[in-house]
């Protein structure tokens, strides 16, 4: 049986929600249990997870929010461009 799974990117807000039921189901959250990221998982009211938020996403090269405080921080008011290289 197919599933229809949402994902909503977040560049500013550094964050990727992934859903595989309705949002809208979500009665509460709880942060992952890691040393390494504070991921939050949300369930239903039955307790079966229903999305996952992944939070710090992208890497600092490429994280959004950083890169605008960094260049308002310095008075430049010039559009710039947000790049990166990588390979898959």
């Amino acid at each position: 049986m197919a599933k229809n799974i949402k994902v909503y990117l977040d560049p500013i807000g550094n964050t990727m929600n992934i859903w595989w039921a309705n949002p809208k189901t979500s009665r509460y959250v709880e942060e992952t249990d890691s040393p390494y990221n504070n991921n939050v998982i949300s369930y239903s009211r039955d307790g079966v997870p229903v999305g996952l938020e992944i939070i710090g996403l992208f890497p600092d090269e490429l994280n959004v929010a950083k890169i605008l405080q960094t260049k308002s921080l310095t008075g430049k008011t010039d559009p710039f461009l947000l790049q990166s290289n990588f390979t898959l």
